[in-house]
C-alpha cells in the first residue's frame, strides 16, 4: 500500500500520505447522480410528494440550513488543516477538528448530502445518500490503510482514541 496515489499538485508534499486514485471521480459522479435522482423525483416522478405535504417546507429548510453550516464548518476546518498548513513530515494530525473526528471532511460531505435529503424529502435521494455514505466509508478505510502503513502504531493509537465518522461531542 506504500504506493498511495498523490495528485500532481500535491506530489511535492511529504506531509500528505495519499488517497484513493478514483476518489475525486467517484465523488463527482455521485454528486451528479444525486442531483439527477433528487430533481427527477421532485419534478418528474413525484414519488415523494406525500412526505413533502406532511412535513412543512420551512421546518425542513431550517434543519437544512443548520446541517449545511455544520457540514461546511467540518469540511472547511479539515481542508484548511490538511492542505493550508504544510508540515515538515507526515504525522498524525491530532489537533483542532481532528481531535474529535478522524475524517471531518468526509463527515461534512455526508452531512451536506443528508441536509439535501431532509430538504427535499426525496426517497430517491435517500437511497442514493445510502450509497454515498458507503462510498465515503470506503474512502475512509482506504486512506486509513495508507496511514497505518506509513505511520504504524502512532496512527493505530489515534484510531483508538478518536472516532472515524461521528465526532466526539463535548458539552
Amino acid at each position: 500500500m506504500t504506493d498511495a496515489y498523490k495528485k500532481k499538485s500535491h506530489e511535492h508534499r511529504v506531509d500528505l500520505a495519499g488517497e484513493y486514485r478514483w476518489g475525486d471521480t467517484g465523488q463527482l459522479l455521485l454528486i451528479i447522480i444525486f442531483i439527477i435522482g433528487m430533481t427527477s423525483d421532485l419534478f418528474l416522478l413525484k414519488i415523494s410528494d406525500y412526505w413533502q405535504d406532511i412535513f412543512i417546507w420551512y421546518y425542513r429548510f431550517i434543519i437544512f440550513i443548520i446541517l449545511f453550516f455544520i457540514a461546511g464548518y467540518f469540511a472547511q476546518k479539515a481542508h484548511k488543516k490538511i492542505f493550508d498548513e504544510e508540515r515538515e513530515k507526515l504525522t498524525v494530525i491530532k489537533t483542532d477538528i481532528f481531535a474529535r473526528i478522524r475524517h471531518p471532511m468526509y463527515f461534512g460531505f455526508i452531512i451536506i448530502y443528508l441536509s439535501f435529503v431532509i430538504l427535499s424529502l426525496s426517497i430517491i435521494a435517500l437511497m442514493i445518500f445510502v450509497i454515498v455514505a458507503i462510498f465515503y466509508y470506503y474512502l475512509c478505510r482506504y486512506e486509513e490503510k495508507i496511514l497505518i502503513d506509513k505511520l504504524g502504531d502512532k496512527y493505530k493509537d489515534y484510531m483508538k482514541s478518536v472516532p472515524m465518522l461521528f465526532p466526539k461531542i463535548r458539552l
